[in-house]
């Protein structure tokens, strides 16, 4: 009888995803012993269940986060199972990158989000990595059915050891800008020059196109239309294809200047001369003499106006100590030394104030 009773009652646990077990910490997320996409959110101590998404696993990472990845990107070692994939047209599972049906397709995949296959494709020579989901080198994009030499369209030439380690590079046979560099002398990876420039076989790099005869008209077709959209609108030029033409050898043509009109304006703007910016003018300062008697110098002699000489300026000289009969060395005159008066424009220079006047004892 008891036996009865315990059945129901652990399926309405398991319905209700309330299972009775310990949690190993009162919160956090933890994940299933087994199953890969499975875990359990622990509330107080009380376990739920919980499933990730299809074609995604559980990442335990971090026991305070919960985090679904997809299954190439979880470590699933230890608990292999998962939940029944639901495919669609191209997705084995409702999420993930896939393989199209086809083999050998090794530079497109299909990226799954909700069963919906998006194709992606990478350029030539890559492979589009199933694990990582990005494009890769065919080498290391993790695709067994993936063959090197098919992939990249070249086999690297069979080299002895010295020439190998070197990574020797090798010219597309269909294509004067690209080129092979052989890994180790046999994994070929596919490379390519710069616009305007092409792979010089002779000295193994990038070079102008007018220093490879089989290359030297590489890019003439596409100057001549490129320069050819320009004759009806210069506007559109590129300097950086202008430049890429002149280092390429190409004769580059001369565009007219046109004048360009405004058919919203009255009249067509131009640029006209402009005169210089006008400096305004600074009077000089005035100089002002020293106060005295109008019309006379100031060595005394008579005159009309006061000579122009450096503002303020009094020329003095000091007396000259002459030497006695009683001394057997004499004091040198000093040289001729000047006042300078500065005086603020508006201001009236005053005359030097006189000095003491000689009072005649009486004998």
């Amino acid at each position: 009888m008891y036996t009865v009773w315990i059945v129901p009652l652990l399926f309405w646990l398991c319905d209700g995803q309330e299972l009775a077990s310990e949690c190993p910490a009162p919160n956090g997320y933890f994940a299933d012993a087994r199953q890969c996409d499975r875990y359990y959110e622990c509330v107080d101590n009380v376990m739920s269940v919980r499933l990730c998404p299809d074609g995604m696993a559980f990442n335990d990472f971090n026991p305070a986060v919960e985090k679904c990845d997809l299954l190439s990107q979880v470590d699933c070692t230890g608990r292999p199972d998962l939940q029944p994939a639901r495919p669609t047209e191209h997705c084995d599972r409702q999420y993930g990158n896939f393989a199209p049906k086809e083999t050998g397709n090794c530079q497109s995949a299909y990226r799954c989000v909700d069963g919906v296959g998006t194709l992606i494709s990478c350029p030539e020579g890559l492979a589009f990595s199933l694990e990582t989901g990005i494009c890769d080198w065919p080498d290391q994009s993790g695709r067994k059915d993936c063959d090197k030499q098919k992939t990249q369209n070249f086999t690297c030439p069979k080299v002895n050891f010295d020439i190998a380690v070197s990574h020797p590079r090798y010219a597309d046979p269909h294509d004067c800008q690209y080129f092979y560099v052989c890994i180790n002398g046999d994994i070929p990876r596919r490379n390519g020059c710069a616009f305007g420039q092409v792979f010089n076989t002779n000295t193994t790099t990038c070079d102008s196109p007018k220093e490879v005869p089989e290359c030297a008209d590489y890019y003439t077709e596409y100057f001549d239309e490129y320069f050819r959209t320009l004759e009806k609108d210069p506007g559109k030029m590129s300097a950086d294809i202008v430049a890429a033409a002149v280092a390429a050898g190409y004769d580059v043509p001369k565009f007219r200047d046109r004048v360009r009109i405004n058919p919203g304006a009255a009249t067509p703007l131009r640029r006209g001369t402009t005169s210089p910016p006008v400096v305004p003018r600074t009077e000089e300062p005035r100089l002002r003499p020293l106060a005295g008697k109008p019309g006379e110098s100031r060595d005394g002699k008579p005159g009309d106006r006061p000579q122009r000489r450096r503002p303020g300026g009094i020329r003095r000289k000091r007396p000259t100590l002459t030497t006695t009969t009683t001394t057997t060395t004499t004091t040198p005159a000093p040289d001729d030394y000047e006042y300078y008066y500065d005086y603020p424009e508006g201001s009236e220079a005053t005359a030097a104030a006189p000095g003491p006047s000689r009072t005649t004892l009486p004998i």
